[in-house]
């Protein structure tokens, strides 16, 4: 078996998120998803936290472990923290194989 790492993103949306428009909002948002992407995270399952409003759960997982640390790395590169209070959890599975 392989083992899969997962990101694992805890946010609420600051302030300065209310400051873009929504179309900014979206830009933002399909930005984040382009950038795990290219260092080879795969979204897994994304929640809004009704109990709390304008907080947020997403995993994302990949094979490559350190794909992870780039990934936290270009998020803040990007400017995700300026409209994100996010808090950056990783786990490890077993993978089953195919």
């Amino acid at each position: 078996m392989s083992k899969r790492t997962a990101l694992i993103v805890i946010g609420r949306y600051k302030e300065e998120w209310n400051t873009l428009s929504p179309s900014q909002q979206r830009d933002l948002i399909s930005r984040v998803g382009r950038t795990a992407s290219a260092v080879g995270l795969e979204p897994v399952v994304g929640y809004r936290l009704i109990s709390a409003p304008g907080t947020f759960l997403e995993v994302w997982e990949t094979d490559d472990a350190r794909a992870v640390e780039r990934a936290v790395k270009n998020l803040q590169a990007m400017g995700f923290t300026r409209y994100v209070d996010a808090r950056w959890l990783t786990g490890e599975r077993e993978a089953q194989e195919e």
